[in-house]
């Protein structure tokens, strides 16, 4: 395992690995993938101390997020792709009370407030994309003149305890995520807009399915498990993925706030909702003319 640099979470799942038997090399970066004809057979990476290192391997995967280099290296050609459509910052907060996750869908703006370590909140405020210019010139202000009243009133209580950060680049995209001797995972595979806020869902659920086929491969036809692997991932990701590029054009949501309220009514109803905007069950379990007509009969 190969680390350029690590976040919080990258911590955890690093010191995971390495209690788990991973060889671990930090401050490593890859240059170029060793091949054999067609297939990628390792890794050539310079180290902090700018030493080269060769690694072959009967399988590279990148897991080096949505500018993947590795996949520029191995020539992973883009299925479908869409520009920006959503700009942003988020900051963590103290003393900002939250009951689970809480999602907010306006016209040209959408919030995310979830829970985090250390009794810490994180809230996320995002704009269309066209907004960039003037959110990054008055973070601040946009991004409180953006909250709802109620959870406006709760943040003037708390305290920001870090500064914002934010982006303008969440490209939505599909790669190919898998070829001879290579396979790609997490944004490196697949990216979409943060509005559904299921981007690290997406990224355990490419490496459910790679390890799968990894596991699969060694003992039989690793390019046959690689390539189900992919398939697997569109399978699992497509739909919603449209659902996501919908959401994220952020219109006027009004026309559907009555079918919102009336899943909101039902713990079920919002659960299913929960698992198709994480892949774990498919976008037409819950967006179908039959669930969809009782839920609006209901709230009639």
């Amino acid at each position: 395992m190969y680390c350029p640099r690590r976040t919080v979470l990258d911590k955890l799942l690093v010191d995971a690995a390495r209690t788990a038997g991973a060889e671990v090399r930090e401050a490593t970066l890859v240059r170029e993938v060793i091949r054999d004809g067609d297939r990628v057979v390792g890794i050539r990476a310079v180290d902090a101390s700018g030493e080269t290192i060769e690694a072959t391997a009967s399988l590279v995967i990148g897991a080096d997020g949505l500018n993947s280099s590795v996949a520029g290296m191995v020539g992973a050609a883009m299925a479908l792709s869409h520009p920006s459509l959503t700009c942003g910052f988020y900051a963590y907060w103290s003393g900002v009370p939250v009951d689970g996750v809480e999602f907010f869908l306006r016209q040209g703006r959408d919030i995310l407030v979830f829970p985090t370590h250390d009794g810490l909140t994180c809230i996320w405020v995002g704009r269309v994309n066209s907004d960039w210019s003037a959110y990054r010139a008055d973070t601040e202000a946009v991004y409180l003149a953006s909250l709802d009243p109620s959870l406006l009133e709760r943040v003037q209580r708390g305290r920001r305890e870090t500064s914002f950060k934010g982006t303008r680049r969440l490209p939505n995209f599909d790669r190919d995520c898998a070829g001879p001797g290579w396979a790609l995972v997490g944004d490196a595979a697949y990216h979409r807009d943060p509005l559904t806020g299921m981007g690290i869902g997406d990224a355990f659920l490419g490496a459910e399915l790679v390890a799968d086929a990894v596991h699969a491969g060694f003992a039989g036809d690793l390019d046959s498990a690689l390539a189900e692997y992919q398939e697997a991932l569109r399978a699992k990701t497509g739909a919603v993925f449209e659902y996501t590029l919908m959401s994220a054009a952020l219109k006027d949501p009004q026309p559907q706030e009555v079918l919102y309220r009336a899943i909101a009514a039902r713990p079920d109803m919002v659960q299913t909702l929960m698992n198709v905007l994480g892949g774990t069950e498919s976008f037409r379990s819950l967006f179908n003319t039959r669930v969809m007509g009782a839920l609006l009969r209901q709230a009639s």
